[in-house]
């Protein structure tokens, strides 16, 4: 059996609403669905969704990519040599973690179509058949329109994540506020900064955030500021998820000699495939700290091997960020993911465990479109 065609399809996808955080306002997704097939009739989808505030890529760079490199690299090999494939693609695709993580969920789906085991399996193995995962709550200017979503969405999560940085500091804070008010007090909160706070903010923040109950902020400082953020934030009881600064399983290794962060975010997308963010995981806990498994709110097929990543880890430390089809209009995948006491299950059946709809595919097709 060999791999016969390697595809790259670019998705129209628009989102319910307009999502704002960190320096992005997101209303489309420049999405790609990567189609890896085999002679014996076999296929294995990855999802890319770049996000240009993190990498050079665009839609359109993943597309050639895939298919002007990439394909020439796979096409003929054994679909099940993934790590030797994966380790000839490392130079072609070093700087483009999402084009990566699309080709890796690819191989990964479709080495587990043919042998008939789910993704998890490839892994190691799953520790939980369902992943506690958390909502998230945009930036908005207005402070009601993000108690609104807050309020909306405590209905559903155990524990939200709230945007924040973007605007003026104590309004940023008013707006965290208003956020717990409308959640209530048995909602869990933490805050995303993306970065984008100061060293010289977290003395003046850290108080009201305490007071507010906020117990996790992920990435406050940008990240080569890193360093002056987790003692001081320790001495407030609040724990710091290190996202920006984590691109590779070095990072994570970094930023446990640092003593930078408590926890490590690593989404798959993010750090160039599940291949890649599962080594960042065993890093990370083999020096002490937390994991969780983020996102850059992909449809249903990343969303699966979020999922399936998540449950292959011993241990998380907090709800992931695994709820994003349920953002968009539209989606790929005949299942659509269903959060149920704050949990999501893991896909069940081969591979991913979800059926991508190749109507809807073809229907969402920028080609076509355009």
């Amino acid at each position: 059996m060999r791999i016969a065609a390697v595809e790259a399809v670019p998705l129209t996808a628009a989102l319910q609403e307009t999502f704002r955080f960190g320096t992005t306002d997101r209303t489309t997704s420049p999405n790609v669905v990567v189609v890896v097939r085999t002679d014996e009739g076999h296929e294995g989808y990855g999802e890319a969704c770049p996000v240009p505030a993190f990498t050079g890529e665009t839609q359109s760079s993943i597309v050639d990519l895939v298919e002007g490199r990439v394909a020439p690299v796979l096409i003929g090999a054994d679909p099940l040599a993934r790590s030797p494939l994966l380790h000839a693609l490392a130079g072609t695709a070093r700087f483009a973690p999402f084009t990566a993580a699309a080709v890796d969920t690819a191989l990964l789906d479709l080495a587990g179509r043919i042998l008939g085991v789910p993704a998890h399996a490839l892994l190691g193995g799953a520790f939980r058949d369902r992943v506690e995962v958390h909502g998230s709550v945009g930036w908005q200017e207005d402070p009601a329109d993000m108690a609104r979503t807050a309020a909306r969405q405590a209905a559903t999560y155990r524990t939200l994540k709230v945007y924040a940085g973007r605007g003026e500091l104590s309004a940023d804070l008013d707006r965290l506020a208003a956020v717990r008010a409308a959640a209530g007090p048995g909602t869990g909160l933490f805050a995303d900064v993306n970065g984008m706070w100061a060293p010289g903010d977290l003395p003046r923040v850290l108080p009201r955030l305490k007071e507010i109950g906020i117990t996790l902020l992920e990435q406050p400082l940008p990240p080569a500021a890193a360093a002056f953020q987790r003692d001081l934030v320790a001495s407030h009881g609040i724990g710091v998820v290190a996202d920006e600064a984590v691109r590779t399983a070095a990072d994570a290794a970094q930023v446990a000699a640092s003593r930078s962060a408590s926890v490590v975010n690593v989404g798959h997308s993010k750090l160039g495939g599940p291949t890649a963010a599962f080594h960042a995981a065993g890093v990370a806990a083999a020096h002490g700290l937390g994991v969780m498994v983020g996102s850059v709110i992909e449809m249903g097929i990343a969303t699966a091997m979020g999922l399936h990543l998540a449950a292959a880890l011993p241990r998380l430390a907090c709800p992931c960020y695994l709820m994003g089809p349920l953002k968009y209009r539209e989606r790929i995948t005949t299942e659509q993911i269903e959060v149920i006491d704050g949990h999501v299950a893991v896909p069940a059946g081969p591979g991913l465990g979800v059926t991508v709809d190749e109507r809807r595919l073809h229907a969402l097709d920028a080609r076509r479109r355009g």
